[in-house]
């Protein structure tokens, strides 16, 4: 029963993921390599043991909005390996804000998030 509302919340993730990428205009390999890192190795991660043992406040507890500044950070991540010049913190905060509604994150959790994702 679990495994089917990590499914199902993982699919929502990476739909949410795939539109933010849409909107900041990324070029394909930036999605591809977003979508590999977020969905191949982060999502993975969430539904083991790792969660309980997770000493970031942004792991726990687990929430949608947290969940969407990971996949904000994966496109980050992202455009900084495939871009030149990359994406600024600014433009996925202005994106956070407007697309995020349960919570407020700061350019400090986009770094603190990074950090945790890599």
């Amino acid at each position: 029963m679990k495994k089917e509302v990590c499914s199902c919340l993982r699919a929502r993730l990476i739909e949410s993921l795939i539109q933010l990428a849409q909107d900041l205009q990324v070029s394909p390999i930036v999605k591809y390599s977003t979508l590999s890192l977020f969905a191949d190795r982060f999502c993975p991660s969430l539904t083991g043991e790792g969660t309980k043992d997770a000493k970031s406040w942004l792991l726990r507890p687990l929430r949608k909005s947290n969940l969407q500044l990971f996949a904000l950070v994966a496109i980050w991540i992202s455009s900084k390996i495939h871009d030149s010049p990359s994406l600024s913190v600014k433009s996925f905060k202005s994106l956070a804000d407007n697309t995020i509604k349960e919570q407020h994150f700061t350019t400090k959790n986009f770094l603190k998030v990074e950090l945790v994702l890599m």
